[in-house]
């Protein structure tokens, strides 16, 4: 990428901004190299009578990725619903980036009905009391509809965003006072989908795999949590893209990463209020079919450290490093936490989905790896995209007023 020091202080239409790619043909091809191998080492898993760990795997990764993917967005819904133009247009382009792998989520999400018998108990032992929710054709047909639904508003949000009248918004903040309509409405029903939907997919695709218990919050966790796991990836994406894209550009300014570090602080947080407000209910009621899940996890082994370091990484960690300017300033401590939080995002999924198909160890080996790296080139080839128009942005955008 060009070094080139851009002219500062005009407008975007008016500057000329290298069009190069953030990653070149090596690193594309690395990429897919991953992709291919996520494949194999899932049919090998298949094939080697490790079934359950491959479908085990990919639920998790596929909650993860599609999580970080489908919050991103809905951060920009949510810089539109606060008329955040704070944000600049980088900061927009910046949360659009990973929709690319919207769309596959969605169609990933169908391989699970090929996995159903080894990853819903209840497909197996139905559960009389709960068969009217819990049946295969019902789940997958609310669960498909909800994720068509978020993949098209995503599309639609994102496209409206980039368009010229969204761009003009982003720009003028002394001449235009609201955001468009059409993406105002767009960002109102994607935010209430969002809540709705990923609050499904954590009852059907979470709280199902043990069926017996409950908790009527756990949806709000759940996606709070998705929302989080973005706002880390794109303070990870700032870093990176400072460092790539030379000397003049908007990341360049310490007052972006700034606004991204205030997010990752104040969202782990929310996160450890969450956490705090479903075990308090958990803990006071002392209810058994309630109880069971949590001290699985809390204070049994292996299961016990797994759920520290996750604590760690989405909260003690950001809230003690993070809680000064400086740090939040810091190219290299907010990508250490935000890096650090990713990681953490990964473990709290398989902490949520790992125990109630494998209570009594830990199955991690080459099978997980594999396909947890498949899904990882695929994020980010489908993130490349709009991670390119994010460096156009940065590129164009005045790097050193940045509001």
């Amino acid at each position: 990428m060009s070094s080139e020091p851009q002219t500062v202080g005009t407008s975007i239409e008016e500057r000329t901004v290298p069009a190069q790619p953030v990653a070149g043909l090596a690193f594309k091809v690395l990429l897919g190299v991953l992709v291919l191998l996520g494949i194999v080492g899932f049919g090998l898993g298949l094939a080697s009578g490790q079934a359950d760990r491959a479908w085990q795997a990919y639920l998790v990764n596929l909650l993860v990725w599609l999580g970080i993917a489908q919050g991103g967005v809905v951060l920009s819904a949510a810089f539109y619903l606060t008329q955040g133009r704070w944000a600049g247009t980088t900061q927009y382009r910046l949360a659009e980036s990973f929709v690319g792998f919207i769309p596959l989520g969605f169609i990933l999400f169908w391989g699970l009905y090929f996995g159903r018998t080894l990853i819903f108990p209840w497909v197996l032992h139905p559960i009389p009391q709960k068969a009217a929710w819990l049946n295969t054709p019902f789940l997958f047909a609310r669960d498909g509809v909800g994720l068509a639904l978020m993949t098209v508003l995503s599309l639609m949000l994102v496209r409206l965003s980039r368009g010229p009248q969204a761009a003009a918004w982003q720009r003028n903040s002394n001449e235009i006072e609201m955001p468009p309509p059409a993406t105002r409405r767009t960002a109102v029903a994607l935010a209430i989908l969002f809540a709705v939907v990923y609050s499904l997919i954590a009852f059907d695709l979470v709280m199902s795999l043990a069926p017996q218990w409950h908790s009527t919050l756990f949806g709000w966790y759940f996606f709070g949590g998705a929302f989080w796991s973005a706002i880390v990836a794109t303070a990870v994406s700032a870093v990176v893209l400072r460092a790539r894209l030379g000397a003049h550009n908007a990341f360049r300014n310490p007052t972006v990463l700034h606004d991204l570090g205030k997010l990752v602080f104040a969202f782990s947080i929310f996160w450890v209020y969450l956490v705090f407000s479903q075990y308090i209910v958990i803990w006071y009621g002392n209810i058994p079919v309630e109880t069971f899940f949590i001290v699985h996890r809390v204070y049994h082994m292996p299961w016990e450290a797994i759920s520290y370091a996750v604590v760690i990484l989405m909260w003690v960690a950001p809230f003690l490093v993070l809680l000064g300017v400086r740090p939040k300033k810091s190219p290299a401590i907010l990508g250490t936490i935000a890096c650090g939080g990713l990681v953490g995002v990964w473990l709290e999924r398989y902490l949520l989905v790992v125990p109630s198909l494998s209570p009594r160890a830990i199955p991690f080996g080459w099978v997980q790896l594999l396909v947890t790296l498949g899904f990882f080139g695929a994020f980010i080839l489908c993130s490349l995209p709009g991670l390119n128009l994010t460096a156009a942005a940065a590129l164009a955008e005045p790097w050193e007023e940045h509001e």
